[in-house]
């Protein structure tokens, strides 16, 4: 790789860095200055004053937006009590003693009371085969519950100390047999008299700085439908629209590329004209209108495929990348291979069809200036076979810009399928957006558009690095 070709590719890597920056911002931004309260609109109407400020610390809303200078650590100065509820007669939670350090978790309405968070580490032993550890976790001494769990002060499982849910991340400080030695962080959090504590400011303490601290880690919030880390939704559900855009994008160069190279070979003709004019209507054509003829053609009318769903039933393989037709080739399962193949068809196809539309129009007209190129006249003056000359020299040298809105084109094809996948019922992430909007799934609905997100810039960047790659025009 020359020193021209890593710096072009450097370059547009620093380059992604402010755009992700802008991207996962203006997403904070709009979901925040949409009109109406999302804890209020998430609730019933006849919801308590309690239970909507409950979760709106849930969701983080009651921080401030963007800097924090209210407080966001407490020192106590004297010998306090954490309660359940802003009463000084309600449940003490735990006591807080002299000089004691809590975090401040959010702000009520109620003067004179703070919420306060406290972090207690509680130790314990887990069934290794409980856990998840993985090799990022063996890295960095973490686990991932895989199960339901127990925590128990000792190997012998004699005393129960914690229950762990599925997906928990925990700290594992140690092995012995079939145990493992973990950490586990529980937070209690209540409310505490203000005037019995010396607040310190954090400014960066705020929904804006804490929402980008946690996609730096990873954490994209938790389901309040599903009561589930958001990542893991989208984690189950990213196979399957994956799975789509790649069918419908194979589709798409098959029918968009070999109509636009067919239409520049026959320039001028019937043939030529009647393609342009498909591509207009194909493109036109509003797409959940389209899946839903294919459907009742396809489907009701003579039943060749299945209208909606993603595999039959109990027909799903072994589940080893999530991705149906590969993991069915895996394990050279063939009627899985066969149902996921049919499902996948209806779909694939009315996404390929509507962008055929694009790749027919942009081929022909790169292949009409290809084709009027010095080198393809000397091609033909040789005597080279017409077809040769189109199909091999001159979609060769038209394909780079092809290549550059193919990978566009994947990417929006990941992050945009939504009426598709909703047409179809097919189980990805278009799906599951629509139904957490009808949900009011905040936490769900911010985590998958910031996914998508990353999906087009990521997919642009590694485009701009092949382009490179092919083209070493552009670095000059």
């Amino acid at each position: 790789m020359g020193s021209s070709l890593r710096a072009h590719i450097l370059t547009r890597a620093l380059m992604t860095i402010p755009m992700v920056l802008i991207l996962v911002t203006l997403v904070f931004v709009i979901l925040r200055v949409m009109p109406g309260d999302p804890a209020l609109a998430m609730l019933r109407e006849t919801a308590s004053e309690e239970q909507i400020r409950n979760l709106r610390h849930a969701l983080g809303l009651d921080k401030p937006t963007l800097f924090n200078f209210r407080g966001s650590t407490a020192i106590a100065r004297q010998s306090s009590s954490l309660y359940d509820d802003p009463a000084v007669d309600s449940e003490v939670l735990r006591p807080i003693e002299e000089g004691e350090k809590l975090r401040i978790t959010g702000w009520a309405s109620e003067e004179g009371w703070l919420w306060l968070g406290v972090t207690e580490d509680v130790s314990g032993w887990v069934r290794a085969d409980d856990l998840h550890m993985g090799v990022w976790g063996r890295i960095f001494s973490t686990a991932r519950v895989a199960s339901e769990t127990e925590m128990y002060a000792d190997t012998a499982g004699n005393q129960i100390g914690q229950r762990l849910g599925v997906g928990r991340t925990v700290k594992w400080v140690g092995v012995e047999g079939d145990w493992v030695e973990v950490v586990a962080s529980e937070q209690i959090e209540g409310w505490a008299p203000a005037g019995q504590f010396a607040t310190r400011v954090n400014p960066f303490d705020s929904q804006y700085f804490n929402y980008l601290w946690n996609l730096l880690r990873g954490d994209l919030g938790t389901s309040m439908t599903q009561k589930r880390p958001v990542r893991l939704e989208i984690a189950d559900r990213f196979p399957a629209t994956l799975e789509l855009a790649v069918g419908g994008m194979a589709i798409t160069m098959l029918i968009g590329i070999s109509t636009g190279a067919f239409a520049a070979q026959k320039r001028r003709s019937p043939l030529d004209y009647g393609l342009r004019i498909f591509s207009i209507v194909i493109y036109s054509v509003p797409i959940f209108w389209l899946g839903l003829v294919l459907q009742m053609i396809l489907g009701v009318r003579f039943g060749w495929l299945p209208v909606a769903g993603r595999i039959g039933p109990e027909m799903a393989p072994r589940d080893i990348t999530g991705l149906y037709v590969l993991d069915s080739l895996l394990t050279l399962n063939m009627p899985s291979l066969s149902s996921a193949i049919k499902y996948m068809i209806m779909p694939s196809l009315t996404l390929g069809l509507y962008l055929s539309g694009i790749f027919t129009r942009l081929t022909r007209s790169n292949m009409l200036d290809v084709l009027g190129q010095d080198y393809i006249m000397a091609a033909r003056a040789r005597g080279i076979p017409e077809r040769v000359v189109v199909y091999k020299h001159g979609l060769k040298n038209a394909f780079i810009p092809i290549l550059t809105m193919m990978g566009l084109q994947f990417a929006l094809l990941l992050a945009g399928a939504v009426l598709t996948e909703t047409t179809f019922s097919w189980p990805g992430l278009g799906h599951m957006l629509v139904r957490r909007i009808y949900d009011r799934d905040f936490s769900t609905i911010q985590g998958t558009i910031v996914v998508f997100a990353f999906l087009v810039a990521g997919v642009s960047l590694l485009v701009d690095m092949i382009y490179a790659y092919i083209d070493p025009r552009i670095r000059y």
